[in-house]
């Protein structure tokens, strides 16, 4: 109507550019965005040409990173040459984000924090909120998992209070970060995997609801990252490839190479190197074509790993050089990613010495890290004990390994338990400490075992049990099963030990901290094994076996 009366109307090209956006299409919500901020001009109304010229710079951060510091740099200018607080405010968040996924995470706070005296001032609650928000991704980019989550859960509650499901939405989706996932085991992890991942299915259903499809990938990725490490592996693949569908529906370049890198990493814990090489290249490329530095070192990061693993290690490398400087500091998710292969690398390549400097100087820039000795980082402390049992510095190492195992049975991290149990069990056979050793390797077989039970494809399955056993040094591939009563693994006879109880599939899994479906396998493992047909038979017969125990 507003063509037809040739009116100049910059709010209705905004709000027809804001449902194009939310739907996905990006080449139409750009034109209407350009079309508001030319009718803007043409009104010389410079709060609208300044909404504009934010909407651009948000619709291109999923295309290119380069435009959209390009538009937020033309809005912090106009907004403080007309000398407007809250467009100032605003201005500042953008641009601080920009820093942020630039990995400049500290430059970034800082505009935050300005931005925040100034909401506050206003009392301007959404204002608040969106720079809690901010804040707390600036924090987790930075490497502060404590102090960013503190952040997250003042804007969630600011969120829910104002009905900002959007809002809502994108901060609980980020918050997975805070728990030991794909991407933040080289942190201090603030909460544990479960609790991340309960936030990441609301935050998924929220977009959902409100038909947000960016939304809806990112939740989804972010999902995934929580899953794979508690070891399911089914569910976590799943969703990791609907994430990169919805984003290549949409042409969300960011969230494909988000969804790509973390899709690589899970198959890379799943020992499935070929695959995991091929998802993480194609992660990189899309990292370097939207100018994200995040993305592209989080693919770098464990297509480094996955190169040592295949024993590439100059390609490896070579990756490496070209993704991160050596002079690069080890704050930020991606660095930190990549400055663990670089250690890696240094273990493989027998140079311990490079390896503990490196370790050092990650431990010494990580916030919340109790003992640096054995910090409470998995991924730390599984490599400073490698690294020290190279150098023959035995005592160290296993105080490394023990740390390493209890900060990840904490966190529920199984993917990560299973390779300290192996990591312990060569540390002891170092020492021809063959009883220890032996039974770390059961426990690492064990574990194995029962991860395998959540991967769906049976090749995929096979190929990790075989990856695995192969590199577990002794005893027959189901050595760890046969130990265990009955045939059943550790895992079984817990899961045993609560049906006993009358507990339910879903109390179980909550007592467990793993997925009701994993829960109805192991019940279905059981029966097979023991010859039953109900839960009341299983009870009976821990009953007996704890009687005989007696």
């Amino acid at each position: 109507a507003a063509e037809q009366l040739n009116q100049q109307r910059p709010d209705l090209y905004r709000a027809r550019g804001a449902t194009f956006e939310t739907l996905g299409e990006f080449d139409r919500a750009r034109d209407d965005f350009d079309r508001a901020l030319q009718s803007a001009r043409i009104l010389n109304d410079r709060s609208a040409e300044w909404q504009a010229l934010i909407d651009l710079g948000a619709l291109w951060a999923g295309r290119d990173y380069a435009q959209t510091g390009q538009y937020y740099q033309q809005a912090i200018d106009l907004a403080r040459s007309i000398d407007q607080p809250a467009l100032i405010a605003h201005s500042l968040n953008r641009l601080a984000n920009w820093y942020v996924n630039s990995e400049q995470p500290l430059e970034g706070q800082q505009l935050h924090t300005e931005a925040l005296k100034i909401f506050e001032t206003a009392k301007d609650q959404e204002g608040v909120a969106e720079t809690l928000d901010f804040l707390g991704m600036a924090n987790y980019m930075g490497g502060n998992l404590v102090q960013g989550t503190a952040y997250y859960h003042r804007a969630i509650d600011l969120f829910r209070a104002l009905d900002n499901r959007k809002g809502l939405s994108s901060s609980m989706g980020a918050m997975s970060i805070r728990a030991a996932t794909i991407q933040t085991s080289t942190m201090v992890a603030a909460e544990k995997l479960i609790d991340a991942a309960r936030g990441c299915e609301e935050a998924y259903q929220v977009a959902r609801d409100i038909g947000w499809r960016s939304g809806e990938a990112f939740a989804l990725i972010m999902w995934c990252t929580t899953l794979g490490p508690q070891g399911d592996y089914t569910q976590a693949l799943d969703i990791a490839h609907r994430g990169i569908e919805i984003a290549e529906e949409i042409g969300h370049l960011q969230w494909m190479a988000g969804g790509y890198g973390i899709l690589g990493a899970i198959y890379y814990d799943l020992l499935a190197l070929p695959l995991a090489r091929q998802y993480l290249e194609r992660g990189l490329v899309l990292g370097q074509e939207t100018g994200s530095l995040h993305w592209q070192r989080v693919a770098a990061g464990f297509l480094a790993s996955t190169l040592i693993d295949l024993h590439e290690l100059s390609t490896a490398e070579s990756v490496l050089k070209n993704t991160l400087p050596a002079d690069s500091p080890a704050h930020s998710i991606g660095q930190r990613l990549c400055w663990c292969a670089r250690i890696e690398l240094a273990l493989a390549q027998k140079d311990p010495t490079l390896a503990l400097e490196l370790i050092d100087r990650m431990t010494i820039s990580a916030p919340n890290v109790i003992d640096p000795l054995a910090p409470n980082i998995i991924r730390l402390a599984i490599l400073r004990g490698g690294a020290l049992q190279q150098l023959d510095r035995m005592d160290e190492a296993q105080k490394c390994f023990d740390a390493a195992l209890t900060v990840a049975n904490e966190q529920g991290n199984r993917s990560l338990v299973w390779r300290i149990h192996l990591a312990l069990g060569k540390f002891y056979q170092a020492q021809a400490r063959r009883s220890d050793a032996e039974r770390e390797y059961v426990a690492a077989r064990s574990l194995v075992d029962e991860l395998a039970v959540n991967i769906a494809d049976e090749s995929l399955r096979d190929n990790f049990l075989q990856s695995a056993y192969t590199l577990i040094p002794i005893g027959s591939p189901r050595r760890s099963s046969k130990q265990a009563a009955d045939g059943l693994t550790p895992r079984e006879r817990e899961v045993a030990q609560h049906i006993a109880l009358g507990k339910s599939n879903r109390e179980i899994a909550d007592e467990l901290v793993v997925g009701e479906r994993t829960i109805e396998t192991h019940v279905t493992n059981i029966l097979n094994k023991l010859g039953f047909s109900s839960r009341t038979q299983i009870a009976a017969w821990i009953a007996s076996k704890n009687n005989k125990m007696t």
